[in-house]
């Protein structure tokens, strides 16, 4: 128990709060069939014959195959997972790991980042942005309003890498 322990205060993470929430899986299984019903809606709506080849009718079929092809396409990435970033800080070996979570539950690190490598952070309510020794942009993590600004202070103070 002390080993986990240790390893938490070790290794804190901040995650990107922009695509942490996920939905269910009947939400995501309606919204793949329903959205697949559209596009194909969209798309035999031009199978179907036409009253005529009057231009109110054709713009109106535009308009709603757009409509229905838009929507479906916009209801079926509702059911993609989409990767997350979240940064570690690992005070161990005093490195900042960014790492991207991937669909499944699986993750890997995309950079890892010394702490000696860090000259400037700066922190607002939509983001943190990391900064290196010649002014670089070395990684940035969305943030999601004042609290999660402030849970980025704690993590870096903890850290040592903010001024207290």
């Amino acid at each position: 128990m002390a080993a986990a322990t240790d390893y938490i205060h070790n290794n804190q993470s901040l995650r990107d709060p922009s695509l942490v929430q996920k939905h269910s899986a009947p939400v995501r299984a309606a919204a793949v069939l329903f959205g697949f019903g559209f596009i194909w809606a969209g798309a035999g709506l031009w199978l179907v014959p036409g009253l005529g080849m009057e231009a109110e009718i054709l713009l109106t079929k535009m308009f709603l195959s757009i409509l229905m092809v838009t929507a479906g396409v916009g209801m079926t990435q509702i059911a993609t997972e989409k990767p997350h970033r979240s940064l570690h800080f690992d005070a161990q070996s005093r490195q900042l790991h960014v790492t991207e979570s991937l669909p499944r539950g699986r993750s890997h690190v995309i950079k890892s980042i010394n702490y000696e490598e860090i000259a400037r952070v700066d922190v607002n309510d939509q983001r943190m942005v990391i900064y290196g020794d010649h002014g670089e942009e070395l990684t940035q993590l969305l943030l999601d309003g004042p609290e999660a600004r402030l849970d980025a202070i704690a993590h870096l103070r903890s850290q040592s890498l903010f001024p207290g």
